[in-house]
């Protein structure tokens, strides 16, 4: 516990990258909170700035760089400011007194301090290694598992009727292209009974909405299996996966008011039919599916390896579509990896042509150090070429969006209802994950329907939204 002092402390965070940033960031707030620290929403109130970071492309890496002459300037007016990063720019939790330094306290003086998010639970130790005199104590590591210790932390919500629950931290699928493996580790899922217990507090508490989060949700459990039983592992005929077992159980909860699941990201490799079923059938379940392709082409699928064809995501595209009729569908799709040629990526083109996915996440490829790749390929497609290629991928995406959104014209779809926006309007999301508009007499009418699912007619579709009525 903080001493008396600690009204002292504020803290503020800055998050970039991908959902599982944004679960880990409210962890982070605990953690703080519960030493002492208040939230604010400037950096010039605070003394500590947090950036959570992502490391995915060299692009994301370069925002947090461009942040510190600004964090220099802070630090001559405010001589108590400490900054911190964690995320997936850290590999070694330290601080600039530390011995053994992660590469970015060296090279970046205006750090303070560096940790790996499975480290949160030992970050007031940190603080204190590099400012002494902060009014803190040390927390006990317990049972010396910082990982089980992250878990462990509930979060400060963010909102009280969306959440985000880790099911798993990790990766052991080592893509050509990612580094998630060496920034997150190796494969590690949760205890189903600590994940349902984390999302049982948040019910009671009036969460409506729960997205599961992993590196690949549908292999979650694996790693309570021991390496043969991994390779040989089959499902008997009517068998079920963990990650099917956690989606029944945590759909019992709509007994006492869940009333939307989602769950974010599958691997096509490990999707298998009782998940698809599942999503069919369970009363929490959300007809929209995020199954990233990366590629259209079987030979660049292999150089990136991606364990799966075309033909196999194309089957897989065929079963959800049958078992769960106008199901939502996106996608992550990478332009120019090394050594795709025009032929190859105008295989992705005919992919998207074919299966024309209600939303696309595609990006030029960044190469990435410690990745297979950067270790045995070369960056060989050149920027311009990567350019052309993601311009014909998002027309093609502006093109089959309206396509994909003019089917709900006239038709009445469920928004859970996320903000007010300036205007006179309402926003939030539909079951197929459409983002919704839709006017209100009132900002107090507005505010209160905020956290409420409410039935909207659609009465226009746009590429990216649609916009319609509420029904009284």
């Amino acid at each position: 516990m903080a001493t008396s002092q600690h009204c002292e402390l504020k803290y503020t965070i800055k998050t970039y990258g991908c959902q599982f940033n944004y679960s880990d960031s409210e962890r982070v707030a605990t953690v703080l909170e519960n030493a002492g620290y208040k939230p604010v929403k400037r950096e010039n109130e605070a003394n500590l700035i947090v950036f959570n970071t992502c490391s995915i492309k060299q692009k994301a890496e370069d925002r947090v760089y461009g942040l510190m002459p600004l964090m220099k300037e802070l630090k001559k007016t405010n001589k108590k400011l400490l900054v911190a990063i964690t995320g997936c720019m850290v590999r070694k939790s330290s601080t600039q007194k530390s011995i053994e330094k992660d590469p970015l306290v060296e090279t970046l003086p205006e750090v303070d301090l560096v940790f790996r998010i499975e480290d949160l639970a030992i970050l007031p130790n940190l603080l204190l290694e590099a400012s002494p005199k902060l009014p803190l104590e040390l927390r006990k590591e317990g049972d010396g598992d910082t990982l089980r210790n992250y878990f462990k932390i509930n979060p400060k919500s963010v909102s009280n009727f969306q959440s985000f629950v880790p099911i798993a931290r990790g990766c052991d699928k080592f893509c050509a292209f990612c580094i998630v493996p060496y920034t997150r580790g190796r494969e590690r899922s949760r205890p189903m009974s600590e994940i349902l217990k984390e999302c049982e507090l948040l019910v009671s508490k009036g969460c409506k909405e729960i997205t599961l989060l992993g590196q690949n949700v549908d292999s979650y459990g694996l790693s309570f299996l021991d390496r043969e039983e991994k390779r040989f592992r089959s499902l008997k005929p009517g068998g079920k996966i963990y990650f099917t077992r956690l989606l029944e159980e945590v759909d019992k909860l709509k007994f006492r008011g869940l009333k939307r699941v989602r769950w974010t990201s599958p691997h096509p490799r490990d999707l298998t039919d009782d998940v698809i079923d599942a999503v069919a059938h369970l009363k929490t379940q959300m007809p929209y599916i995020h199954l990233p392709v990366q590629s259209g082409s079987n030979a660049m699928l292999k150089k990136m390896n991606r364990p799966y064809t075309r033909e196999r995501y194309l089957e897989l595209i065929k079963k959800i579509r049958k078992k769960i009729p106008g199901c939502a569908i996106s996608t992550d799709i990478i332009v120019g990896f090394c050594g795709e040629t025009k032929d190859m990526f105008n295989e992705t083109v005919e992919l998207f042509k074919e299966v024309r996915w209600d939303m696309i996440y595609f990006s030029p490829y960044s190469m990435r150090k410690f990745t297979a790749a950067h270790r045995t390929m070369k960056d060989d497609v050149s920027p311009e070429e990567k350019r052309r290629r993601w311009h014909v991928i998002n027309n093609l995406l502006h093109e089959i969006s309206l396509e994909n959104h003019k089917k709900f014209e006239g038709k009445t779809v469920n928004v859970l209802v996320e903000k007010y926006l300036k205007g006179g309007l309402c926003e939030g999301y539909s079951e197929h994950y459409k983002r919704t508009q839709f006017p209100v007499k009132s900002a107090a009418e507005g505010k209160k329907l905020i956290g409420q699912i409410v039935p909207v007619k659609v009465k226009k579709a746009f590429k990216w939204n649609l916009t319609g009525e509420l029904k009284k």
